[in-house]
């Protein structure tokens, strides 16, 4: 018999990252529409005809109502160590493995280690989502929500306020910072317009997106234009932006 800390009711048993829903670094709200391969709560993405839902969060556990589409995660290779897994979820939702049949929870599954594992979401409600080694499903795992957003920023980090930056001409800025943790890849980039900076109680908005001028697993630098009066050589602190969160992101 198996011991706890090696068997199926040792931590961090869940392959799927964020499975109770509760972390949403990208801020979706209200009723989401996203478009093929778009991620909305984190490590959540639209299937091949997009996806539409609504959510609601009830103590710990998020809910998502899918409405139109679907909703896939993908497990990263390197987190798929064994060949037996058993799937399972809460919710009226039935979900498919890997492309195939859509069935009811639970559904057990023989993967290939170290190979990519995709789990999928039809219309339905969907909670409380757990992918684990073995063919006897468990009690979802509600791991604590810091190593949960850890288990996140791997995949997505937001463009925090707070970074500095120096002014390279009057009206354009140069950032640099450290990302939280270790990213799966070196990651895309999209800081979008109307970023604010600030200078001894001074603000200056910018009308322009920034653009990445070099990045890695572990950091990255970054320019935005389309300021007025800025001081050449001058240290800045960005405070904010007008619009949707600045996201960096290394998904699947």
């Amino acid at each position: 018999v198996d011991s706890l800390n090696g068997g199926q009711l040792s931590g961090f048993r869940n392959k799927i990252i964020n499975g109770s829903l509760l972390i949403n670094q990208r801020a979706v709200s209200g009723t989401v529409s996203l478009s093929a391969g778009v991620y909305g709560h984190d490590r959540f993405k639209a299937g091949s005809a997009g996806c539409t839902y609504t959510f609601a969060t009830s103590g710990v556990t998020t809910t998502i109502t899918i409405t139109a589409g679907s909703l896939v995660q993908v497990i990263e290779g390197f987190n798929v160590d064994q060949t037996s897994y058993i799937f399972g979820w809460t919710g009226t939702a039935q979900a498919r493995i890997l492309g195939g049949t859509y069935g009811n929870a639970p559904v057990t599954l023989s993967a290939t280690a170290g190979s990519n594992l995709s789990v999928e979401f039809g219309i339905g409600t969907v909670s409380k989502v757990q992918v684990e080694t073995g063919t006897i499903a468990t009690p979802f795992e509600q791991r604590l929500v810091g190593v949960e957003l850890l288990l996140c920023q791997r995949y997505c980090q937001p463009v925090s306020t707070g970074i500095s930056a120096v002014a390279t001409s009057t009206t354009q800025a140069i950032f640099g910072f450290p990302f939280l943790v270790s990213m799966r890849a070196s990651p895309s980039f999209n800081v979008v317009s109307g970023q604010t900076v600030i200078s001894n109680g001074t603000a200056f908005t910018s009308t322009s997106a920034g653009v990445l001028v070099s990045s890695s697993i572990s950091g990255a630098s970054f320019t935005i234009a389309g300021f007025t009066g800025l001081i050449t050589g001058s240290p800045y602190l960005l405070t904010g932006t007008a619009s949707s969160p600045n996201i960096i992101s290394a998904e699947l």
